[in-house]
């Protein structure tokens, strides 16, 4: 099938808002790199798309950093929308807010951002490394997952407490067991609170499946595929 363009999910977007609807344009990573447009500038071409087309949020996917870390935060200060993430720290405090509010005719939806700590080592680790080769950039990587676990219930709570009625989580964590202690499945069932996970990482077109939290309650996750091959909707 032919792949969807900027230009189709601006169309898309602006059909909603004329029908009188309220939306939000989100993505979970990985936008700036894999295309021959991101490589041709290092991503400040999909970033100029992507204030075009009018995203409202976006999380760092791995591939964010595939042109280095002064790139990355450059570009996103040339973003017009928030990046989030609770898990990604420079010297133990975090880069990003952890979540961002929108509000709907009174009703507030949270949406808090993470991005798989495997990031570590899949992207470039010098990135990660100031001048002495010490990390100073991490992602709350552990061998139990406990610290990104913990990082997102914080972010989920603090949320709830600022009167978020809904909590969606956008999440570059994928499923694979080599996603594992960080794969969303394992977010969401570690986790309570969150509504929603809208997944990146794993490539994977998943329209919408149940998945238990830690209380025993449905969250439903999604995941729309890679390199725009569809639009995911919530």
């Amino acid at each position: 099938s032919p792949k969807l363009t900027y230009a189709a999910i601006a169309a898309m977007k602006q059909g909603y808002v004329d029908e009188g609807k309220p939306v939000l344009l989100v993505d979970a990573g990985d936008h700036i790199q894999g295309t021959a447009y991101g490589s041709m500038d290092d991503g400040a071409t999909i970033i100029e798309l992507m204030n075009v087309v009018g995203y409202d949020i976006a999380i760092p996917g791995n591939h964010e950093f595939d042109y280095g870390m002064e790139n990355f935060l450059e570009l996103t200060k040339q973003a017009n929308f928030p990046y989030i993430s609770a898990n990604f720290t420079c010297r133990d405090e975090l880069v990003f807010a952890p979540y961002v509010i929108k509000e709907f005719d009174g009703v507030k939806i949270a949406f808090v951002g993470m991005t798989t700590p495997n990031t570590i080592t899949s992207s470039t680790p010098v990135y990660f490394q100031d001048e002495e080769g010490n990390f100073i950039y991490g992602f709350m990587q552990d061998e139990t997952g406990d610290k990104l676990y913990a990082a997102v219930q914080s972010a989920v709570d603090a949320a709830r407490a600022e009167g978020a009625a809904y909590v969606v989580a956008m999440g570059h964590m994928g499923i694979e067991e080599s996603c594992s202690p960080y794969m969303s499945t394992e977010v969401i069932t570690h986790t309570t609170g969150i509504d929603a996970f809208l997944d990146g990482h794993a490539h994977e077109t998943m329209a919408c499946n149940e998945v238990k939290n830690a209380e025993g309650k449905t969250v439903l996750r999604a995941a729309c595929g890679t390199k725009l091959s569809s639009v995911g909707y919530l």
